[in-house]
């Protein structure tokens, strides 16, 4: 008898622990970015940040800093929200992984303008943060101008050359991801929709990504290692059944970028490989393996099968053999099969 009241003790202590959890107590998944002041959580919920106006600026630095990451809540207490099935949005100030306040770093580094809109706690704290920037839109054109590295320009580079000769392995990889990208596309209001990863594959911003990284936006930014933004300026091919876009992007007058040669050769069954890419939005991410097997798919030697780990957003990343050449882009992989990953040829696009 006396364990059957343990046992019921227990339960109800659990019980009480759970309501007594609140949603401000657990961290949550950022799946989208609607805009410059608004988060998409995993369960649906929209979170309108506090005190923070929403321009193009500010949309870019959420997409950089939280999208795909957890986040904690902390509601107004005069405007406390009552969080609930079917609450569909609130105002509340973000709290990132790393213990910062995002509201107030986006003030801090001039990204927006002050919002007063319930902003009763903190009023006093932010109102230093109301002269700091005017709400000004930001064209398309223009590089990104926030607290991220600003683009430089390279005046009169003599045409570069792909590094084929490395030291080490570490070597290998602080060259490679100088060259491969964040991708990111957005639809006609302006709302991310997707997100993947390409390279360049020529000086001149000739890039590679996947077919389907593009397939829902109408217009698409990158990111670089180094936090410079472009814009895609030109698709040049695309092809949906083989999963591949070749597109340009922008760069300024005289600007080179560090590009990935392609491999003269399909790789063997049994090669050393590494895919460099940006699975979940955890950018320049590098995952190793060999190569599983080669595989026709209506044209002979059109996947490359791989037991490097890939993930959504590893899309468009190059695969790469140990000579920092690309044998192929990472695409897909199979369902309810461990280390069955797949990437198509790079003789595909010609190269």
């Amino acid at each position: 008898m006396k364990w059957i009241c343990r046992i019921f003790v227990f339960v109800v202590f659990i019980q009480l622990s759970a309501c007594n959890t609140g949603y401000e107590d657990i961290p949550h998944l950022v799946v989208g970015i609607e805009d410059g002041n608004t988060l998409v959580l995993k369960d649906g919920l929209k979170v309108h940040l506090i005190g923070v106006e929403s321009n193009r600026q500010s949309q870019e630095y959420l997409e950089h800093k939280v999208l795909h990451r957890k986040v904690k809540l902390v509601f107004d207490r005069s405007n406390y929200p009552e969080v609930k099935k079917g609450t569909e949005e609130v105002w509340a100030y973000v709290m990132t992984e790393t213990g910062n306040h995002l509201n107030a770093m986006m003030l801090r580094d001039g990204l927006t303008s002050l919002n007063d809109k319930f902003l009763t706690d903190s009023l006093v704290a932010f109102s230093d943060y109301s002269t700091l920037t005017a709400n000004q839109p930001v064209e398309d054109n223009m590089p990104y101008s926030g607290p991220l590295k600003e683009r430089t320009f390279k005046p009169n580079l003599p045409p570069m050359e792909p590094k084929t000769e490395f030291k080490s392995f570490v070597d290998l990889v602080a060259y490679a991801e100088q060259a491969v990208f964040l991708v990111l596309g957005r639809n006609e209001k302006g709302r991310t929709v997707s997100q993947g990863t390409g390279f360049f594959i020529e000086e001149n911003g000739l890039a590679v990504s996947n077919y389907h990284v593009f397939e829902d936006a109408v217009k698409w930014m990158i990111r670089t290692k180094n936090g410079n933004r472009y814009q895609v300026t030109e698709i040049i091919e695309s092809n949906k059944e083989f999963d591949y876009i070749l597109f340009r992007v922008g760069l300024g007058e005289n600007e080179t970028y560090p590009y990935l040669p392609a491999a003269e050769e399909v790789p063997r069954k049994g090669t050393d490989i590494f895919v460099l890419g940006n699975p979940r939005g955890l950018e320049s991410t590098i995952t190793r393996g060999i190569v599983s097997a080669i595989r026709d798919q209506g044209e002979k030697e059109a996947v490359i099968q791989i037991d490097a780990a890939i993930s959504p957003g590893s899309s468009g990343s190059p695969v790469m053999n140990m000579d920092g050449e690309v044998v192929g882009v990472a695409t897909y992989k199979a369902r309810n099969c461990e280390s069955c990953n797949f990437a198509m040829s790079i003789k595909l696009l010609g190269f």
